[in-house]
């Protein structure tokens, strides 16, 4: 178990450097969306992204929670826009 959790804590790690890396380059696109003037929301973009990703699982439980898992990233990615635009006002 002990090794198991530390996998799990490898990853998360990971996980974490990840998310940060991402968001600086949502921080990246919030500016460029000011600049353009354009909504925050980008339904088609979401939903390709989300088919693109959610294809690539095969197990079936995975398939169902997946899906979740990215909408949270991208709810997460839309509020940090909301903030760096407010912010920049």
């Amino acid at each position: 178990m002990e090794d198991l959790r530390k996998k799990i804590d490898e990853i998360d790690d990971k996980m974490l450097e990840l998310f940060l890396e991402r968001m600086a380059i949502v921080k990246r696109v919030a500016l460029e969306k000011q600049k353009l003037k354009v909504d925050i929301l980008d339904s088609d973009r979401e939903s390709e992204v989300l088919s693109r990703l959610t294809s690539k699982v095969d197990e079936k439980y995975l398939a169902g929670l997946y899906p979740k898992f990215i909408i949270t990233i991208m709810e997460i990615s839309k509020l940090y826009q909301e903030l760096i635009i407010k912010e920049s006002k």
